[in-house]
C-alpha cells in the first residue's frame, strides 16, 4: 500500500529547531484504517528488518538515539502508535488491543518479512503480544524494559506508588481531572521533565537535543485534543491487565520467539524482577540487566544498549540453527 499524508495531520516541522538538529529522515505515512505517521532508516538489503515501537505517552523519538545505528544492520522502522506521536486516533480505539491490531496492519500495509520487533515498555507489551498471535511476522524481539506481567514473588511486583497512579488513571472521573490539571500546571516543557525524572535513573545523561526534541513534540501535541484521553485509555487496558495477569501472562508464556531482554535495574515503573522472571520461562530469551540504567536505557546510554543488541544479533544464527536441529 502506497504511503500517503493526511492533510489534517498538523506538522509544523518549520517551527522545530531540536528536530531539525536530530537529522531525522522525512516523515511517512501509511493508511491503516486511517493514518499512520513512521520514519524510517534505511539498512543494508540483505540485512534484517527492525521495527521499534515505543511506550505509552511516547513517540518515534523514544528511539532516535539507536535508530541510525541499528540501521547499519538492516532496515528500520519507528511508528507511532494511534493516539500517540503524530498519529491520530481518525476513530480507532488507542487501548493496548487497539494498537496491536495497528501494529499487525502496519507490519502487512508495508508487506515487511518477518521483523526483529523491539518494544520499550508498553511496546514491549505490544511485541510480547504480537509474537503470540501473529508469530509468523516475528523473526525475533527486542524486550526493553517491557511491561510484563506482574509476578507472583515480591520482586516483581509493581511498587505501590505505580499501582495507586495507575488505578487512579483507571478511575474515569478522577483519571481524567488529574491528568488534564497535570497537564495544565507543568505545560511542555514539565510534562518532559518530569516523565524524564521518573523514566530515567540519571535524567542529566539524555542528549539535550533529544530532550528538547521531545518538549517540542509534547508543545504540538498540547494542541491535540485526543491527547489526553488517548493515553488514558491506554492506561487503563495496561492496568486491567496487570490487575487480573492470568491471561496476559499465559500470552507471555506463548510469546516463543528468540528474544533479548534488556532491562534497567534502576527502573522506577516495571521491576526488574518481573523481566527475570519472564526470562525463566524462556530458555530462547538472553536477560541482561544494567544495573544504573532505568526504564528507558537506549535513551540514557545508547551506544552501550547498541553494542549489547549488536552483540545478540551477532549469535542469532547460531541459536536459530541450534533450535532448528533439537
Amino acid at each position: 500500500m502506497d504511503s500517503w499524508v493526511n492533510e489534517r495531520a498538523p506538522i509544523p516541522y518549520n517551527a522545530m529547531t531540536a528536530l531539525d538538529d536530530l537529522a531525522l529522515p522525512p516523515s511517512r505515512w501509511i493508511d491503516v484504517h486511517g493514518p499512520v505517521h513512521y520514519r524510517e532508516w534505511p539498512g543494508p538489503s540483505d540485512g534484517p528488518t527492525f521495527v521499534l515501537v515505543h511506550g505509552l505517552g511516547g513517540s518515534h523519538l523514544n528511539w532516535a538515539a539507536v535508530a541510525p545505528g541499528l540501521s547499519r544492520r538492516g532496515r528500520v522502522i519507528a511508528p507511532d502508535l494511534a493516539g500517540f506521536g503524530l498519529t491520530p486516533p481518525e476513530g480507532r480505539r488507542t487501548d493496548v488491543g487497539a494498537n496491536r491490531r495497528l501494529l499487525d496492519g502496519f507490519l502487512q500495509a508495508l508487506e515487511l518479512p518477518p521483523v526483529i520487533l523491539a518494544g520499550n515498555s508498553m511496546g514491549g507489551m505490544l511485541a510480547l503480544i504480537q509474537c503470540a498471535y501473529r508469530p509468523e511476522s516475528v523473526e525475533a524481539m527486542i524486550l526493553v524494559d517491557a511491561a510484563f506481567p506482574r509476578g507472583r514473588a515480591i520482586s516483581a511486583q509493581f511498587s505501590p506508588k505505580v499501582a495507586a497512579l495507575f488505578a487512579l488513571y483507571s478511575n474515569r472521573w478522577l483519571g481524567q481531572r488529574f491528568a488534564v490539571a497535570r497537564t495544565r500546571r507543568l505545560g511542555a516543557e514539565g510534562l518532559v521533565r518530569e516523565t524524564l525524572r521518573v523514566c530515567a535513573a540519571d535524567p542529566s545523561r539524555l542528549d539535550p537535543t533529544l530532550v528538547s526534541a521531545h518538549v517540542e513534540m509534547a508543545d504540538l501535541r498540547l494542541g491535540f485534543e485526543y491527547g489526553t484521553q488517548a493515553f488514558l485509555d491506554a492506561a487503563r487496558s495496561i492496568f486491567r491487565a496487570q490487575a487480573a495477569p492470568g491471561r496476559y501472562r499465559a500470552v507471555e508464556r506463548a510469546a516463543r520467539c528468540p528474544a533479548l531482554v534488556i532491562h534497567g535495574a534502576r527502573d522506577q515503573l516495571v521491576p526488574v524482577g518481573t523481566a527475570v522472571a519472564a526470562a525463566r520461562d524462556h530458555p530462547e530469551w538472553e536477560l541482561v540487566v544494567f544495573d544504573d540504567l532505568g526504564h528507558i536505557p537506549q535513551m540514557e546510554a545508547p551506544d552501550r544498549w547498541l553494542q549489547t543488541v549488536e552483540h545478540w544479533l551477532d549469535g542469532l544464527p547460531r541459536r536459530a540453527s541450534e533450535e532448528a536441529a533439537i
